[in-house]
């Protein structure tokens, strides 16, 4: 009888044997799904996330432009103040080259932002062309010349590049951006 039950032990224990491998394996399978599955959304997510930053940019860039047009639109003081950057912006005392440099870093800084984001590859190239036409006016104003040489070592070389290879003085009517 002894030599029976190692016989049945045997077989039950090569039984079991079997059975951990085939729970092994199925746990490799089962690990591997989940794996694929992870890279699945991951990939969603880097997609998703490049979507938003791309419409997020553009929006910044919208809204800032819209709170210009509109401010303009609506304030004659500060539609004379914008006018006047172009015109007497080295005549202007300390406040008012105070306020100017406000304003011009609240659009530089996303401008920049943008063109950045532009040369990783994270904005179309129908946003570009709209993001190129603002660059080129902005370029122009001196308030933005005096700004940008205060904040372009924050940004790589590349963008300071094309940055600088942007004309400063246009011979468009920069005063009134609309008819540009």
């Amino acid at each position: 009888h002894h030599g029976h039950y190692i016989r049945l032990f045997s077989h039950v224990e090569k039984e079991i044997e079997m059975g951990l491998e085939q729970v092994y394996l199925v746990t490799e399978i089962v690990v591997g799904i989940a794996f694929v599955i992870s890279i699945i959304f991951l990939a969603l997510q880097v997609r998703q996330n490049s979507t938003f930053l791309r419409y997020s940019m553009s929006r910044d860039r919208r809204s800032n432009e819209n709170w210009l047009f509109e401010t303009l639109s609506t304030d004659d003081n500060f539609r004379a103040f914008h006018s006047r950057i172009m015109t007497d912006y080295e005549n202007f005392n300390d406040d008012e080259k105070y306020r100017a440099d406000s304003l011009a870093m609240r659009r530089l800084t996303s401008n920049l932002n943008e063109l950045l984001a532009y040369q990783n590859g994270l904005i179309t190239e129908d946003e570009w062309r709209s993001l190129k036409w603002v660059l080129e006016f902005t370029a122009t104003r001196p308030n933005i010349q005096k700004v940008y040489k205060r904040i372009k070592d924050q940004y790589p070389k590349e963008v300071q590049r094309y940055w600088e290879r942007l004309p400063s003085v246009s011979s468009k009517n920069v005063t009134n951006p609309v008819n540009n």
